[in-house]
Parts: structure tokens; sequence; C-alpha cells
């Protein structure tokens, strides 16, 4: 089902005229666009990072803080 409606997605792309591999291309971005990402700081260093897996600091084993206005 699923490669049957990618085939068809990248049918009808082409009949249009549009190069359907920028598309592809495109793809991966999708989840930077509409979601805010969370800052959180080292308050010893002033290490930052947005990854939310990292809860303490990489250099000093510091509890990473989100700070006011950025949660």
């Amino acid at each position: 089902m699923l490669l049957a409606g990618s085939l068809a997605v990248t049918v009808l792309l082409f009949l249009f005229g549009l190069p359907f591999f920028f598309v592809f291309l495109f793809i991966p971005l999708i989840p930077f666009f509409g979601r805010k990402q969370r800052v959180k700081r080292c308050p010893e260093c002033g290490f930052k990072t947005t990854g939310d897996r990292v809860e303490y600091c990489p250099y000093d084993g510091s509890r990473l803080e989100v700070p006011e206005g950025n949660q």
C-alpha cells in the first residue's frame, strides 16, 4: 500500500513536470519546521544544547537548566 502510494505521488509529480527528487531532499527537513526548539543551558560553563535527550553538561557534569521564557 505504501509503495503504491509512493509510486502514485512520483508519477503525479512527474506528469506535472516537477522534479520529484527535490521533494525527497526536502522530506528530512520537515521535523525542523513548526516545532520550537527548547534550549538548555549549563549554569557553570554556559554550554547550550537543544537536544531532548541531554540532561547533563558533557564538560562539567552539571544538570542543564531551561532559561525562563524558553519552556
